[in-house]
């Protein structure tokens, strides 16, 4: 197969008729040069130039070779252009890795205007979402454990509580009653009647949400809607007369708009900390995404 180097050799060959101009003009020696033409007209099976005193003359076979490639080398070599420059310009490339569940309350209300160019990448795991970032495969990535190696930094960058959320219409006088009188078995037979969502089929909200207020680790919840997308969860809880555990950061928009109600946030609700991490070598974009996910929009702090 012909290398591309090769008919950027020949075009600048071509464009001076002269091997030591083209040389110089790509950063290479003479003989380097002139080896590359020597491949590439073993490649095509005809003479491309023509030795004389002061240079080369191009042959016919080198006359109708350049007009073929001559356009679409052009093309490339502007891509290349505009590339280096918005690298020169430090407009660097960014990618973050991020549950799913996360993105809409972490990342799409962030002002992202002083990232040109960012690849948000997709991944519900958090060990693998490290092993991305210590793989330098990923610039950054947000997760739930503070993994403290020597190859990566870590950074706290929200806390947020496990609530219990559900739908406005949804009676909640008797459980009121039992929350004032502190009644944990009236409240725990209350929330085991209700039609429950969750955005996991093993339900580990629910199991943390229960170990954590009634010290159980097995609750008696039959769930009645799985919708493997947090936030999607949510959207189909305001259709439903249902209730599910989610982060209060992920319900805040939609207890603000009322589309749904807080129905339980104990005094001792489960926490849930979230950490940035980026390897070593991404101190600066660590920094700076540091920055913007903290001061960036409406998180709470810690």
């Amino acid at each position: 197969m012909v290398s591309l180097e090769w008919y950027r050799t020949f075009k600048a060959v071509y464009k001076h008729q002269n091997y030591s101009k083209a040389a110089e003009e790509l950063f290479m020696t003479q003989p380097t040069v002139s080896n590359q033409m020597s491949m590439l007209e073993a490649a095509v099976g005809h003479k491309l130039f023509t030795r004389k005193s002061k240079g080369v003359v191009p042959t016919e076979n080198a006359k109708f070779l350049n007009n073929l490639i001559i356009e679409s080398l052009d093309i490339l070599e502007n891509v290349e252009s505009r590339y280096r420059k918005s690298v020169n310009k430090e407009e660097k490339m960014y990618s973050l890795g991020i549950s799913e569940h996360l993105y809409k309350s972490f990342l799409s209300n962030k002002d992202l205007a002083s990232i040109k160019h960012l690849t948000v990448h997709f991944e519900q795991g958090n060990q693998k979402l490290f092993d991305l970032v210590n793989q330098q495969e990923l610039d950054a990535a947000i997760i739930r454990e503070d993994i403290q190696t020597f190859d990566t930094l870590s950074h706290k960058i929200c806390s947020s509580p496990l609530v219990i959320v559900g739908h406005p219409n949804l009676d909640t006088r008797k459980l009121n009653d039992y929350m004032d009188a502190n009644d944990l078995k009236k409240i725990q037979r209350w929330l085991e009647k209700q039609v429950w969502f969750s955005h996991m089929s093993t339900s580990p909200y629910i199991k943390l949400f229960w170990l954590h207020c009634f010290n159980k680790r097995r609750p008696k919840v039959f769930t009645n809607y799985v919708i493997p997308n947090e936030y999607f969860m949510l959207q189909e809880l305001t259709k439903v007369e249902g209730i599910g555990v989610t982060l209060l950061e992920n319900a805040k928009e939609f207890i603000s708009d009322k589309s749904l109600q807080l129905i339980w946030q104990p005094d001792n609700y489960p926490v849930r900390d979230y950490y940035l991490i980026t390897h070593k070598k991404q101190a600066s974009t660590f920094e700076m995404l540091k920055k913007l996910l903290i001061n960036g929009g409406a998180n709470d702090k810690t």
